[in-house]
Protein backbone atom coordinates (compact mmCIF):
# COMPACT_ATOMS: atom_id res chain seq x y z
CA UNK A 1 0.00 0.00 0.00
CA UNK A 2 1.21 3.62 -1.02
CA UNK A 3 1.65 6.02 2.27
CA UNK A 4 -0.27 9.33 2.44
CA UNK A 5 2.72 10.90 3.67
CA UNK A 6 5.91 9.80 3.86
CA UNK A 7 9.05 11.25 6.50
CA UNK A 8 12.39 10.79 5.59
CA UNK A 9 15.35 11.62 7.71
CA UNK A 10 13.66 14.97 9.30
CA UNK A 11 15.70 16.62 10.77
CA UNK A 12 15.03 19.89 13.48
CA UNK A 13 17.88 21.73 15.04
CA UNK A 14 17.68 24.63 17.36
CA UNK A 15 20.71 27.18 17.58
CA UNK A 16 21.19 27.73 21.74
CA UNK A 17 23.83 30.45 22.69
CA UNK A 18 26.55 29.15 24.87
CA UNK A 19 26.58 30.83 28.51
CA UNK A 20 30.07 31.25 27.96
CA UNK A 21 30.43 33.03 24.56
CA UNK A 22 28.47 35.72 22.60
CA UNK A 23 29.51 34.35 19.45
CA UNK A 24 29.41 29.87 19.51
CA UNK A 25 26.02 28.10 19.32
CA UNK A 26 25.25 24.53 20.68
CA UNK A 27 22.50 22.74 19.08
CA UNK A 28 19.51 21.08 20.43
CA UNK A 29 19.00 18.20 18.28
CA UNK A 30 14.63 18.40 19.02
CA UNK A 31 14.31 15.43 15.97
CA UNK A 32 17.39 13.87 14.72
CA UNK A 33 16.88 11.90 11.75
CA UNK A 34 13.48 10.30 11.88
CA UNK A 35 11.90 8.21 9.02
CA UNK A 36 8.09 6.86 9.08
CA UNK A 37 5.08 6.07 6.51
CA UNK A 38 1.42 7.29 6.96
CA UNK A 39 -1.04 5.41 5.50
CA UNK A 40 -4.07 6.23 4.60
CA UNK A 41 -7.22 5.38 6.89
CA UNK A 42 -5.00 4.23 9.84
CA UNK A 43 -3.86 5.68 13.38
CA UNK A 44 -0.03 6.13 13.89
CA UNK A 45 0.35 6.58 17.42
CA UNK A 46 3.77 8.30 18.17
CA UNK A 47 5.38 7.59 21.80
CA UNK A 48 7.36 8.45 24.03
CA UNK A 49 8.77 10.54 27.46
CA UNK A 50 8.19 14.60 27.20
CA UNK A 51 11.21 16.30 25.22
CA UNK A 52 11.66 13.32 22.85
CA UNK A 53 10.66 15.56 19.80
CA UNK A 54 7.01 14.20 19.32
CA UNK A 55 5.57 17.94 19.13
CA UNK A 56 8.10 19.30 17.03
CA UNK A 57 7.52 16.33 14.71
CA UNK A 58 4.05 17.92 14.89
CA UNK A 59 5.26 21.42 14.02
CA UNK A 60 7.50 19.72 11.20
CA UNK A 61 4.21 18.21 9.69
CA UNK A 62 2.44 21.03 9.73
CA UNK A 63 5.25 23.25 8.32
CA UNK A 64 5.29 25.45 10.35
CA UNK A 65 9.13 26.09 10.19
CA UNK A 66 11.55 24.72 7.86
CA UNK A 67 13.36 21.68 9.01
CA UNK A 68 17.48 21.26 9.32
CA UNK A 69 16.91 18.40 7.34
CA UNK A 70 14.73 15.63 5.39
CA UNK A 71 12.22 15.91 3.32
CA UNK A 72 8.09 15.10 3.84
CA UNK A 73 6.02 13.77 1.17
CA UNK A 74 1.94 14.28 0.34
CA UNK A 75 1.20 12.68 -2.49
CA UNK A 76 4.59 12.14 -3.79
CA UNK A 77 5.34 16.12 -3.28
CA UNK A 78 7.44 17.32 -0.44
CA UNK A 79 5.51 19.91 1.53
CA UNK A 80 8.82 22.28 1.93
CA UNK A 81 9.18 22.97 -1.36
CA UNK A 82 5.64 23.68 -2.47
CA UNK A 83 4.34 26.44 -3.72
CA UNK A 84 1.86 28.88 -1.87
CA UNK A 85 -1.36 27.05 -3.69
CA UNK A 86 -0.32 23.50 -3.20
CA UNK A 87 0.68 24.50 0.85
CA UNK A 88 -2.61 25.51 1.39
CA UNK A 89 -4.31 22.49 -0.20
CA UNK A 90 -2.41 20.75 2.03
CA UNK A 91 -3.23 22.65 5.11
CA UNK A 92 -6.38 22.27 4.17
CA UNK A 93 -6.19 18.12 3.92
CA UNK A 94 -3.99 17.93 7.10
CA UNK A 95 -5.26 19.35 10.51
CA UNK A 96 -4.54 19.29 14.14
CA UNK A 97 -6.21 19.09 16.97
CA UNK A 98 -4.13 20.09 20.41
CA UNK A 99 -3.10 19.79 23.79
CA UNK A 100 -4.78 22.29 26.16
CA UNK A 101 -8.55 23.14 24.70
CA UNK A 102 -8.73 26.22 26.94
CA UNK A 103 -5.33 28.27 25.06
CA UNK A 104 -6.28 26.78 21.96
CA UNK A 105 -9.84 28.43 22.10
CA UNK A 106 -10.12 32.65 21.26
CA UNK A 107 -12.36 33.63 24.60
CA UNK A 108 -13.69 36.63 23.03
CA UNK A 109 -15.06 34.42 20.07
CA UNK A 110 -18.46 32.39 20.18
CA UNK A 111 -18.72 29.03 19.15
CA UNK A 112 -19.85 29.92 15.49
CA UNK A 113 -17.01 31.36 14.95
CA UNK A 114 -14.30 29.20 16.67
CA UNK A 115 -15.93 26.39 14.10
CA UNK A 116 -16.02 28.20 10.89
CA UNK A 117 -12.55 30.04 11.09
CA UNK A 118 -11.05 27.93 8.89
CA UNK A 119 -13.56 28.26 6.28
CA UNK A 120 -13.57 31.74 6.45
CA UNK A 121 -9.94 31.39 5.90
CA UNK A 122 -10.47 29.54 2.91
CA UNK A 123 -13.12 31.29 1.39
CA UNK A 124 -15.82 28.32 1.76
CA UNK A 125 -19.11 29.31 1.62
CA UNK A 126 -21.24 31.82 2.37
CA UNK A 127 -22.34 32.96 6.06
CA UNK A 128 -25.83 31.22 5.66
CA UNK A 129 -23.82 28.25 4.68
CA UNK A 130 -20.95 28.10 6.85
CA UNK A 131 -23.59 28.34 10.03
CA UNK A 132 -25.24 24.84 8.32
CA UNK A 133 -21.90 23.25 8.36
CA UNK A 134 -20.90 24.27 11.95
CA UNK A 135 -24.43 23.38 13.34
CA UNK A 136 -23.69 19.73 11.36
CA UNK A 137 -20.29 19.50 13.17
CA UNK A 138 -21.48 20.34 16.77
CA UNK A 139 -24.16 17.46 16.23
CA UNK A 140 -21.39 15.62 14.97
CA UNK A 141 -19.14 15.66 18.08
CA UNK A 142 -21.63 15.40 20.01
CA UNK A 143 -22.65 18.98 20.82
CA UNK A 144 -26.19 20.55 21.06
CA UNK A 145 -26.77 22.64 17.98
CA UNK A 146 -27.68 25.75 20.58
CA UNK A 147 -23.88 25.86 21.65
CA UNK A 148 -22.95 28.15 18.63
CA UNK A 149 -23.70 31.16 20.01
CA UNK A 150 -22.40 30.45 23.29
CA UNK A 151 -18.67 31.29 24.29
CA UNK A 152 -15.21 29.06 25.31
CA UNK A 153 -15.58 29.92 28.91
CA UNK A 154 -18.99 28.40 29.29
CA UNK A 155 -18.06 25.11 28.41
CA UNK A 156 -16.01 22.10 30.36
CA UNK A 157 -12.89 21.09 29.28
CA UNK A 158 -14.75 17.53 27.36
CA UNK A 159 -16.88 19.78 25.58
CA UNK A 160 -13.97 22.48 24.70
CA UNK A 161 -12.10 19.58 23.21
CA UNK A 162 -14.86 18.59 21.31
CA UNK A 163 -15.24 22.11 20.06
CA UNK A 164 -11.74 21.90 19.00
CA UNK A 165 -12.20 18.43 17.12
CA UNK A 166 -15.30 20.16 15.31
CA UNK A 167 -12.71 23.15 14.10
CA UNK A 168 -10.67 20.61 12.82
CA UNK A 169 -13.01 19.11 10.84
CA UNK A 170 -14.39 22.11 9.12
CA UNK A 171 -12.71 21.17 6.02
CA UNK A 172 -13.16 17.77 5.64
CA UNK A 173 -9.94 17.12 5.92
CA UNK A 174 -7.98 13.46 4.64
CA UNK A 175 -5.37 13.91 7.70
CA UNK A 176 -5.84 14.39 11.69
CA UNK A 177 -2.88 15.39 14.15
CA UNK A 178 -3.67 15.14 17.22
CA UNK A 179 -1.04 16.31 20.05
CA UNK A 180 -1.63 14.81 23.70
CA UNK A 181 -5.18 15.63 22.81
CA UNK A 182 -6.81 13.74 26.03
CA UNK A 183 -3.75 14.68 28.47
CA UNK A 184 -5.50 17.91 30.17
CA UNK A 185 -8.76 16.05 30.58
CA UNK A 186 -10.13 13.63 33.50
CA UNK A 187 -9.88 9.90 32.71
CA UNK A 188 -13.41 9.45 32.59
CA UNK A 189 -13.64 12.45 30.00
CA UNK A 190 -10.26 11.41 28.50
CA UNK A 191 -12.22 7.71 27.19
CA UNK A 192 -15.65 9.09 25.89
CA UNK A 193 -13.04 11.82 24.01
CA UNK A 194 -10.77 8.29 22.49
CA UNK A 195 -14.08 6.72 21.13
CA UNK A 196 -15.26 9.57 19.59
CA UNK A 197 -12.03 9.34 17.94
CA UNK A 198 -12.48 6.41 16.95
CA UNK A 199 -16.00 6.53 15.79
CA UNK A 200 -15.40 9.97 13.49
CA UNK A 201 -11.88 7.66 11.80
CA UNK A 202 -15.01 5.21 11.10
CA UNK A 203 -17.63 7.79 9.82
CA UNK A 204 -15.39 10.07 8.05
CA UNK A 205 -12.27 7.33 6.12
CA UNK A 206 -10.12 9.24 8.67
CA UNK A 207 -6.29 8.97 9.03
CA UNK A 208 -4.62 10.19 12.93
CA UNK A 209 -1.18 10.59 13.38
CA UNK A 210 -2.03 10.27 17.32
CA UNK A 211 1.07 12.12 19.42
CA UNK A 212 0.94 10.85 23.53
CA UNK A 213 2.81 9.65 26.11
CA UNK A 214 0.14 7.72 27.42
CA UNK A 215 0.60 3.75 26.29
CA UNK A 216 -2.68 2.79 27.39
CA UNK A 217 -4.44 5.65 25.04
CA UNK A 218 -2.08 5.02 22.56
CA UNK A 219 -3.11 1.28 22.72
CA UNK A 220 -6.91 1.74 22.62
CA UNK A 221 -6.56 3.82 19.34
CA UNK A 222 -3.50 3.12 17.43
CA UNK A 223 -3.23 0.57 15.03
CA UNK A 224 0.60 1.02 14.28
CA UNK A 225 2.63 2.39 16.78
CA UNK A 226 6.57 4.62 16.36
CA UNK A 227 8.26 4.87 19.82
CA UNK A 228 10.64 7.84 19.67
CA UNK A 229 13.57 8.48 22.48
CA UNK A 230 15.44 12.10 22.43
CA UNK A 231 15.11 12.88 18.85
CA UNK A 232 14.97 9.45 17.08
CA UNK A 233 12.57 6.76 16.65
CA UNK A 234 13.80 3.53 17.92
CA UNK A 235 10.84 0.71 17.15
CA UNK A 236 7.87 1.11 15.20
CA UNK A 237 5.46 -2.14 14.80
CA UNK A 238 1.89 -2.83 14.66
CA UNK A 239 -0.09 -2.44 18.05
CA UNK A 240 -0.76 -5.54 18.93
CA UNK A 241 3.08 -7.05 18.01
CA UNK A 242 4.33 -3.78 19.96
CA UNK A 243 2.90 -4.45 23.32
CA UNK A 244 3.01 -8.11 23.16
CA UNK A 245 6.50 -8.56 21.89
CA UNK A 246 8.61 -5.38 22.49
CA UNK A 247 12.03 -5.65 21.19
CA UNK A 248 13.71 -2.05 21.94
CA UNK A 249 15.08 -1.71 25.75
CA UNK A 250 13.57 1.48 26.03
CA UNK A 251 10.19 0.06 24.70
CA UNK A 252 10.08 -2.60 27.04
CA UNK A 253 10.12 -0.04 29.88
CA UNK A 254 7.88 1.82 28.62
CA UNK A 255 5.18 -0.62 28.78
CA UNK A 256 6.19 -2.05 32.43
CA UNK A 257 5.86 1.37 33.80
CA UNK A 258 1.97 1.02 32.83
CA UNK A 259 -0.25 1.00 35.82
CA UNK A 260 -2.45 -1.96 36.16
CA UNK A 261 -6.06 -2.01 37.43
CA UNK A 262 -6.14 -4.72 39.57
CA UNK A 263 -3.82 -3.94 42.93
CA UNK A 264 -3.32 -7.56 43.50
CA UNK A 265 -1.31 -8.36 40.85
CA UNK A 266 2.35 -7.23 40.95
CA UNK A 267 4.17 -6.29 37.65
CA UNK A 268 8.22 -5.77 37.14
CA UNK A 269 8.98 -2.11 37.90
CA UNK A 270 10.86 -0.99 35.01
CA UNK A 271 15.30 -1.19 35.57
CA UNK A 272 15.99 2.18 34.30
CA UNK A 273 18.99 3.83 35.96
CA UNK A 274 20.30 7.43 35.33
CA UNK A 275 18.65 10.96 33.85
CA UNK A 276 17.73 11.41 30.38
CA UNK A 277 20.98 12.44 28.51
CA UNK A 278 20.51 16.44 27.20
CA UNK A 279 19.20 16.84 23.92
CA UNK A 280 22.18 19.65 23.16
CA UNK A 281 24.73 16.63 24.28
CA UNK A 282 23.21 13.62 23.56
CA UNK A 283 26.09 10.55 24.23
CA UNK A 284 27.79 9.13 21.51
CA UNK A 285 26.81 6.11 19.86
CA UNK A 286 23.26 4.60 20.79
CA UNK A 287 21.03 7.46 22.79
CA UNK A 288 19.32 5.04 25.20
CA UNK A 289 22.81 3.67 26.24
CA UNK A 290 23.34 5.68 29.45
CA UNK A 291 20.19 3.88 30.74
CA UNK A 292 20.10 0.58 29.17
CA UNK A 293 20.35 -2.60 31.33
CA UNK A 294 21.71 -4.47 28.45
CA UNK A 295 24.22 -1.94 26.49
CA UNK A 296 26.96 -3.23 25.04
CA UNK A 297 30.43 -1.85 24.08
CA UNK A 298 29.37 -0.75 20.45
CA UNK A 299 26.06 0.56 21.49
CA UNK A 300 28.43 3.22 23.50
CA UNK A 301 30.44 4.08 20.23
CA UNK A 302 27.73 2.86 16.82
CA UNK A 303 24.70 4.54 16.42
CA UNK A 304 22.09 1.57 15.23
CA UNK A 305 20.59 1.27 12.23
CA UNK A 306 16.94 0.41 11.84
CA UNK A 307 16.58 -3.38 11.36
CA UNK A 308 13.56 -5.12 10.19
CA UNK A 309 12.57 -7.97 12.94
CA UNK A 310 9.45 -9.07 11.04
CA UNK A 311 6.38 -7.73 8.62
CA UNK A 312 6.46 -4.25 9.67
CA UNK A 313 8.27 -4.89 12.92
CA UNK A 314 11.66 -2.73 13.02
CA UNK A 315 13.98 -1.78 15.98
CA UNK A 316 16.77 0.35 16.00
CA UNK A 317 19.03 -1.58 18.69
CA UNK A 318 22.88 -3.19 18.36
CA UNK A 319 21.16 -6.31 20.35
CA UNK A 320 19.52 -7.73 16.99
CA UNK A 321 22.24 -6.13 14.54
CA UNK A 322 25.08 -7.55 15.49
CA UNK A 323 24.51 -7.88 19.50
CA UNK A 324 24.54 -11.69 21.34
CA UNK A 325 20.41 -12.11 20.72
CA UNK A 326 18.39 -13.36 18.38
CA UNK A 327 14.81 -12.63 16.75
Amino acid sequence: MKPLITVSNLKMHYPIKKVDSFTKYDLLKAVDGISFDLFEGETLGLVGESGCGKSTTRKLLLNVEPPTGGEVFYNDENIFTMDRSSLKDYRRNVQTVYQDPYSSLNPKWKVLKLVSEPLIVHKIGSRKSREVKVRELLSLVGLREQYIDSFAHEFSGGQRQRICIARALALDPRVIIADEPVSALDVSIQAQVINLFKDLKERLNLTYLFISHDLNVVKHISDRVAVMYLGKIVETASCDDLFDNPKHPYTKALIKSIPVADPEEKTAVAALKGEIPSPIDPPPGCAFHTRCPEAMDRCREIIPEMFSISGDHQVSCHLYTGGNKTV
